[in-house]
């Protein structure tokens, strides 16, 4: 009854909005939903409007609005800014919202239902990390060497594409056990042109190391892989935010019981898809640092391994290189 009551209260304050909003200039209507999702806790409020606003206007960041301050949306567009406005109120992700999101200075397009990972600010420097790697490589094996890139749960593409579209003779094979980011990737490396040189398949990684619905030649190793895994502890999948654990698909997000567990059956099996020399790069939980370091000590297929801080200072990457 309480629930019925606010919601109620909700859609009345939400209908007062919109009228006074109608008819309002750009940084009238920044001003006045920033205001309305601060009231009901949306996190990121102005940068959250700002994205929507931008997205109907069709700019191509953020920057732009200052642009357009005092244009005032058409009907049409002022309705979908109501449908998008709504959406978040009831947190849904900014990236579901606009249906799509900027990776490495790249547009990747964004699918809520079903729902596709959203990639974070973080992995950018995975992307960083595993760009160097190749660079090394490279440089080890001579200008004509073409790198062979294998990713584990390739989500919206992110990594991968941004991978390619740094290293003109990379080739990357991807999987993931979620079909709707099979298809969300494959969309988004022909919208990039990327397509010639990426490969997109369904297929599940088992703890056994099997991994079903996809098979490799033995003849092909590859050079280096990438994985942002799920690592995040069962037990802590319900505490998350509303943002996450509403929207999100939660098989990229659980990692079972400590987190590890699809980083652990990557680390082991890893051996038999790479090539001597070969890098790992994972994203992790600064938590789980210990614990890979002595999977990784156990396998006794490592050269060594490093970890790496994200843009924020946390120790969030693993680097391991194949005997």
């Amino acid at each position: 009854m309480i629930h019925s009551y606010r919601a109620m209260l909700s859609r009345i304050h939400a209908s007062a909005l919109n009228r006074h909003t109608s008819g309002k200039a750009v940084k009238h209507l920044i001003q006045c939903w920033t205001k309305k999702f601060e009231e009901n806790q949306v996190p990121e409020a102005e940068i959250s409007i700002k994205h929507i606003i931008s997205s109907i206007l069709g700019l191509q960041n953020v920057t732009r609005l200052d642009t357009v301050r005092n244009q005032i949306l058409t009907d049409d567009e002022y309705h979908r800014l109501l449908v998008k406005t709504d959406l978040r109120l009831k947190r849904m992700p900014v990236q579901y919202v606009i249906g799509e999101w900027d990776f490495c200075g790249l547009t990747m397009k964004m699918s809520q239902s079903p729902s596709v990972f959203i990639p974070r600010p973080e992995t950018e420097d995975l992307v960083s990390i595993a760009s160097e790697l190749v660079h090394q490589l490279t440089a080890e094996e001579g200008n004509l060497f073409k790198p062979y890139c294998f990713e584990i749960g390739c989500g919206s593409g992110a990594i991968s594409l941004a991978l390619l579209s740094r290293h003109d003779k990379l080739r990357c094979m991807a999987i993931d056990a979620n079909p709707a980011a099979v298809s969300l990737s494959r969309l988004n490396s022909e919208l990039l042109g990327l397509a010639d040189r990426a490969s997109f398949s369904i297929a599940k990684l088992e703890d056994d190391g099997a991994i079903h619905g996809f098979s490799t030649p033995d003849s092909i190793k590859y050079d280096i892989l990438v994985s942002n895994p799920p690592y995040i502890p069962t037990g802590e999948i319900s505490g998350l935010e509303p943002e996450i654990f509403r929207y999100e698909d939660h098989l990229a997000l659980d990692g079972g019981p400590d987190g590890t567990r699809l980083i652990e059956t990557i680390i082991r099996n890893s051996p038999k898809w790479l090539r001597g020399g070969a890098f790992i790069v994972l994203e992790i939980d600064p938590r789980q640092t210990k614990i890979i370091q002595l999977i990784s000590q156990d396998c006794g297929s490592y050269a060594g391994i490093s970890v790496r801080k994200d843009c924020f200072g946390v120790d969030r990457f693993v680097v391991l290189r194949c005997k």
